[in-house]
Formats: C-alpha cells, structure tokens, sequence
C-alpha cells in the first residue's frame, strides 16, 4: 500500500512538474496579464479534451501568482498544450521571447530569442487528409487514421465534423434570416 501511495504522489509531482512553466519569473508580468492568461488556459482545457478524449476535463485549474495550470481530461491523460495558442504555456513561451528580445542590444540577437525558443505548434498533427489513387477512384478521407492523441492518448475520430456542419447550418440559417427581414421591408 505504501508503494501506491508513493507511485501516486510521484505521479502527482512529476504531473505538477511538466505543467508549470519556469521559464519567465511570474512576478515580471502584471497579475491581471496573468490572470488573463490563466482564464485562457481554463477556456482552453476543455477544447483540448475535446481532441483526446470528452470536452469534460477531470482537473482544470491555473494558478496567476505562480504561472502553473492542470488540465486533465476525463481519461486521465494531459494534453501537451503548448502546442496550442491562447494556452498558458503558449503565453509564457510568447513572454519569454518578448523580454529576449528586449535584452538584446542588435537584431541579430533579437531574431535568435524568437527562432531558438518558437512558441505554438510547429508540426502540427494533419487530421484529415484526403487524397486520390486515380482519375476515375475518388477522393478518400483517411481522418480515422490520423486523430490527434497526445500523451499516448487511444482515442476516436475526432467531432470537428459536427461542429463544422451545425456552423454551416446555422449560418445558413442566418442568412436565409437577414434575406426574409429584407424581403418583408421591401
């Protein structure tokens, strides 16, 4: 039972650990920066679980004072969200480039604190990919196979699709709107 314990405490330490940021000190950005950062973040969390597993995340939480956050998503794994914008690693990796950037002192060195340390997705992972064997086959979608999974995640098709088609409808539903509203004016 000990070793359990210690195993869970050590799982806990390492996952604090890989999810708080060191690399900017917090109190050189003002608290309402951070506190907007940490709203972000937690805006964020769900939407990243949405990737790997349901929007609900297990664990959504960030702390301003000290630049840490938790998201944990209902199957217990923690997406990687510095490869996301408007995430809180993405913030602190955008900091951190700003105040190199400021301490140099020619371009040179400007242009090295932002290629040495990108900040975001660098190589994105394609989740759907469509492509044609001949002229007469046509186009396949192998988004099955390409789903995004970080952390070692198992995951299915991803349900961009559905979100993507309701966005059509209601967009669709709003013009067909706005031309009614000017068909009754005239």
């Amino acid at each position: 039972m000990l070793s359990n314990l210690l195993l869970v405490l050590a799982s806990t330490a390492a996952l604090v650990n890989s999810q708080s940021t060191s690399s900017i000190d917090p109190n050189s950005v003002d608290i309402k920066t951070r506190q907007y950062w940490c709203s972000a973040q937690k805006s964020a969390c769900p939407l990243l679980c949405l990737q790997i597993a349901s929007g609900v995340p297990e664990s959504n939480n960030c702390t301003a004072e000290t630049l840490t956050y938790s998201c944990v998503c209902s199957n217990g794994i923690s997406p990687n969200a510095s490869e996301y914008s408007q995430t809180l690693p993405y913030f602190i990796c955008t900091e951190a480039n700003n105040q190199c950037v400021n301490a140099c002192s020619d371009s040179a060195c400007q242009s090295r604190c932002r290629t040495a340390n990108p900040c975001g997705a660098q190589n994105p992972p394609r989740v759907n990919v469509t492509s044609t064997a001949s002229s007469s086959v046509a186009a396949t979608s192998t988004a099955a196979s390409n789903v995004i999974q970080t952390g070692g995640a198992t995951g299915a098709a991803p349900r961009g699709v559905s979100v993507e088609m309701s966005q059509v409808y209601g967009l669709c539903v709003l013009v067909g709107g706005v031309v009614a509203g000017f068909a009754v004016l005239l």
